[in-house]
């Protein structure tokens, strides 16, 4: 700026003028404020675009030192990345500015706890981590961590780590009986992810979230009835709503995939009606959605087409959906089969839904026939059998290792797996013992064979040729392959902490495991394995 030679009124009107425009072009009008690029974070910490939050937090922070919710919320954006040091500083700076969430002491605990190593460590595998072992046959078998599709490390060392910012609390898979997709549903994503197995690439994506304009896929027939009736103090429209979803099954054609909700994002303690989506796999959308009993976390088609059982956790209660019309608009809630007693949800321990669950209800399948179903009870133990003709539920057999969890059948459909996941084992049952056994009132039925395989073994799944079982053992961070005939644990190999669900490949190629994360640690990670036998 030039200096003004004169001492005159004029001049300092000159400088003052130019002094403005220099103050205005310096800080544009419309310059963002603290509070716009906390809210942006926001939105983006909304979409799992986690550095993007990150740097829009960093954004209102320098802006405004003392915005305490930017320090709150950036700290659960470090979190998901697993950075202790930043998670405890931000958040110890929003302790001080009072802007902590009520439950909030025990996350800072536990991130100090992450921070000083105080925890079990958490394992991240190894790509390339492989196991190898000789059969009895003389073939060799191996099994090899191939690539991982994850949302803890934005900047990995390694092409085959792809990081993924839609895997969020990832839960199930499930392949296409072409082996053309596998579907993960992302549970606290609201998301099933989509990917191409053959070229390892996300393909595309189902959101779990309804407004007013696709309230048409709710419709229910004339003098449908639904399973559970919204209580008072439920939203005016509750079908406005983001969905959890939770497991996943094909019609028995292949063409339609479900996918029920662990919850409505409004239902807080898991007490009200959730839904069920029925996706058409040609166009990956959504084309009608069902409503459920509460906690629906598993749903399984009957071989012969006719049915669709909806298992809900929450009550005590399977579902029998009729879909032996020509497409789901003609689909029709049946009924509601309780096992046991129906829990009344008015007196229930409503804040842990994971305990206060009676019988909870979990994995489920139907005998080759399609005549009956039998659903695991990791909640009072034992295999409940229910006669899909007589619609009724005949008793349940005992006999199995503590909190049975998923079940699955052999390819002839003669042999039922089991994993019990407190007991950490898996055990085989010849499905027409089972059958047999409640028909004659036996209260008991020993396996088989069994196995041990490790602390918390969740998902259990069956090689398309029926010659191994794999298992995901949560709390051990480890997938186990066992021979199917003799349950003989072939090889463990690890996997990211905390692996839930896993699918094979229709060819036996490829096994994709999910690791969830347990107490908002660890998982985000979907990790997949090559299979060689020769």
């Amino acid at each position: 700026m030039p200096a003004c030679q004169f001492k005159s009124s004029i001049c300092s009107v000159a400088v003052a003028a130019l002094l403005l425009a220099t103050m205005m072009y310096a800080i544009p009008a419309d310059a963002e404020t603290a509070e716009q690029a906390y809210q942006r974070g926001l939105t983006h910490q909304q979409a799992q675009r986690t550095e993007k939050a990150i740097s829009a937090y960093q954004a209102a922070i320098k802006l405004d030192p003392n915005h305490g919710p930017a320090h709150y919320e950036i700290g659960w954006s470090y979190w998901t990345l697993e950075k202790w040091q930043k998670v405890v500083a931000h958040w110890e700076t929003a302790q001080q500015l009072k802007a902590t969430a009520a439950d909030f002491s025990r996350y800072l605990t536990e991130a100090r706890n992450n921070l000083e190593g105080k925890l079990e460590p958490l394992v991240r595998a190894e790509i390339g981590s492989r196991a190898e072992t000789k059969l009895a046959d003389g073939s060799t078998y191996s099994i090899e961590l191939i690539a991982r599709f994850q949302h803890y490390n934005p900047r990995p060392a390694q092409k085959a780590d792809k990081f993924d910012r839609y895997v969020f609390s990832p839960k199930s898979v499930r392949f296409l009986p072409d082996g053309s997709k596998v579907y993960v549903n992302a549970l606290e994503g609201f998301t099933t992810i989509i990917y191409d197995p053959r070229r390892l690439k996300r393909i595309g994506l189902i959101v779990h979230n309804f407004k007013e304009r696709q309230q048409k896929l709710f419709a229910l027939h004339e003098h449908e009835t639904p399973w559970l009736g919204f209580p008072d103090g439920a939203p005016a429209n509750p079908n406005v709503f983001s969905g959890k979803p939770v497991e996943s099954a094909l019609s028995a054609d292949g063409r339609y995939l479900w996918v029920p909700y662990y919850r409505r994002d409004f239902d807080q303690y898991s007490t009200m009606p959730s839904a069920v989506a029925i996706i058409d796999v040609s166009s990956d959308r959504i084309v009608r959605i069902l409503p459920t009993g509460p906690i629906p976390k598993y749903v399984v088609g009957s071989p012969t087409g006719n049915w669709m059982a909806v298992v809900h956790w929450g009550d005590n209660t399977v579902g029998l959906i009729d879909t032996r019309g020509a497409s789901p608009a003609e689909y029709r809630l049946g009924k509601l089969i309780t096992v046991g007693k129906r829990i009344s949800l008015d007196t229930i321990d409503n804040k842990n839904r994971d305990h206060g669950c009676g019988f909870c209800l979990r994995g489920a399948v139907f005998t080759p026939d399609g005549k009956y179903l039998l659903v695991a009870r990791m909640g009072g133990g034992g295999i409940a059998v229910i006669d899909v003709l007589a619609q009724r539920y005949l008793g349940t057999v005992r006999g199995m290792r503590q909190t049975p969890r998923h079940l699955e059948l052999s390819p002839d459909g003669d042999t039922l797996y089991l994993s019990s996941s407190f007991a950490g084992y898996v055990s085989a049952y010849r499905v027409d013992d089972l059958v047999a056994a409640v028909r004659r009132r036996q209260a008991s039925l020993a396996p088989l064979r069994e196995a041990r395989t490790g602390a918390a073994t969740r998902t259990i799944a069956v090689s398309p040729d029926g010659r191994f079982v794999y298992a995901a053992v949560n709390k051990e961070s480890k997938i186990v392959v066992l021979a199917a005939d003799s349950l003989t644990p072939l090889v463990s190999l690890p996997a990211d902490s905390y692996p839930v669900g896993m699918a094979v490949s229709p060819d036996g190629n490829q096994l994709w495991v999910t690791a969830q994360g347990r107490k908002r640690r660890g998982g985000n990670s979907i990790m997949v394995y090559r299979i060689n036998t020769r």
